[in-house]
């Protein structure tokens, strides 16, 4: 039993050892391997047997943050069967020759071109194949087109190919025909439609041999719900507010001050969208358009609002004209207000208490002239001045015996008197009565500016509604088609 545990730890000792054995052999022989192939090796060399052998070089990008090159050093094969079965192997990409590729529409100023690439290490296979996936930040220059923002649809072109060998010597070739997205991390501004690969041959007026590239399309679209709520949103429902100002009495004397408040509003939003595009005069948003006309029409409203507080303040001793009172207060107005509709003269004034009766002789009578009449004839004169209403005046003062005020026995000069005051009353009475048809004359004439100035305002609400209407489905139409 003794024997038998000690040789049972003898042969584990044994494999145990082999084991580490044959570790540090495949340790030495990957080592030995590298030594091999980057005994003589030169990385500013490029790696082909000939000089007129043109070097392929796969190109190929996953977004995000991945590069994945290929291509064949003749100068890095070896025979697995030399090398303890080694088929491949692991070099750091600073000792191997890689394509000197570029971003042609780089932007970034701080680094040269082609240091966004981290210089991890390639795997090299026994037959010379080189595969090198490293991560890469580029930074390019794409030309924006901002005409439907924020609807739009932006291209931007990344062209990658070597900077000093022309195509006769290195020529880029695509794997796929379009970019890898499957570990794309997706974005709240912009939404990836596709991203075509073309490779191109080009010629440059520098040089005669043309020069090989690979050209990466990435199309995006702008994911507009975020300017649709804080953008657009408020300023189509500002521009709407702001036709409040034609509702809005203008004896509340806020017309004009509701429309400046709504358009600096519109200024407001206006200069928030400009922030969130960048400056280019190339070409000229459609929402910074539909601001400016809107902007445009509420200084229109800001000045008719103007002209019509103008109307209802107006001088009432000028008459509207006829053509104004004939087309605005009795063709559009009862079209757009219906108490226009409740008798056509109900806004006039009916003077008849004030008419002077024309069937007595009597009633034309001057209390200047003093000297033609007696007193019983001036008071017949100032109680029909007095008939106001249709009853006998009679009634209404107590006056019997054919309406003389005084009985025939007075005496003349009581009766002289009597008229001399009667005749100032009488003056008094006449100028009560023209002063107060002075007065309802200028009542019916501010009346008239006051009804020209309210159906104004609603024939301009409807209008400028329809204008917005309008404006706002063209702009929604563009848009939708550009979508």
């Amino acid at each position: 039993m003794l024997r038998s545990s000690f040789f049972r730890r003898i042969i584990g000792t044994t494999i145990l050892l082999m084991g580490f054995y044959q570790d540090g052999e495949c340790s030495t022989s990957e080592e030995e391997l590298v030594d091999y192939l980057t005994e003589n090796y030169s990385p500013y060399v490029r790696p082909v047997l000939q000089d007129n052998q043109t070097l392929f070089v796969y190109y190929h990008i996953k977004l995000s943050r991945l590069l994945k090159l290929h291509w064949v050093d003749e100068f890095l094969r070896w025979d697995p069967l030399e090398h303890n079965n080694l088929t491949t192997v692991h070099i750091p990409s600073s000792r191997l020759w890689i394509p000197d590729t570029v971003l042609y529409q780089t932007a970034d100023v701080n680094r040269e071109p082609g240091t966004g690439v981290l210089m991890t290490n390639a795997v090299v296979n026994y037959t010379g194949g080189v595969y090198w996936a490293a991560p890469a930040i580029f930074t390019s220059s794409c030309k924006l087109d901002i005409t439907y923002f924020p609807f739009d649809k932006q291209q931007c072109v990344l062209t990658f190919g070597p900077w000093a060998y022309t195509g006769n010597l290195v020529q880029m070739k695509t794997v796929s025909t379009t970019g890898d997205t499957s570990m794309m991390t997706p974005n709240g501004q912009w939404e990836l439609l596709s991203m075509p690969v073309v490779e191109n041959l080009k010629y440059y007026g520098c040089c005669p041999d043309p020069f090989s590239d690979i050209t990466f399309t990435i199309n995006l679209q702008r994911k507009a719900l975020f300017y649709l709520f804080n953008l657009l949103g408020p300023a189509v429902f500002l521009s709407f507010v702001s036709l409040l100002g034609f509702y809005l009495p203008a004896d509340s004397g806020e017309k004009v001050g509701l429309n400046i408040t709504v358009m600096l509003s519109l200024v407001f939003y206006l200069l928030l969208g400009a922030q969130l595009l960048p400056p280019t005069s190339d070409t000229f948003a459609m929402l910074a358009q539909y601001f400016s006309v809107v902007i445009v029409m509420m200084s229109f409203e800001t000045a008719i609002s103007v002209f019509l507080l103008n109307l209802h303040h107006h001088d009432p001793d000028v008459d509207p004209p006829k053509w104004a009172r004939w087309l605005i207060l009795e063709k559009i107005g009862p079209v757009i207000l219906s108490r226009f509709n409740e008798g056509g003269d109900s806004g006039q004034c009916q003077d008849t208490d004030f008419i002077k009766p024309t069937g007595s002789s009597q009633d034309d009578t001057d209390f200047s002239i003093i000297s033609d009449l007696n007193s019983a004839a001036l008071g017949n004169s100032l109680l029909n001045k007095l008939q106001l209403e249709n009853e006998p005046c009679e009634k209404k003062n107590g006056i019997t015996d054919g309406g003389h005020l005084f009985h025939d026995n007075v005496d003349a000069n009581v009766e002289a008197e009597v008229g001399k005051n009667v005749l100032r009353i009488g003056n008094y009475i006449e100028k009560i009565v023209r002063r107060a048809k002075h007065t309802d004359l200028i009542s019916q004439t501010q009346q008239d500016w006051m009804e020209l100035g309210i159906v104004i305002d609603r024939l301009l609400l409807l209008i400028f509604l329809l204008i917005f209407i309008i404006i706002f489905v063209v702009f929604l139409l563009r848009m939708f088609y550009n979508t």
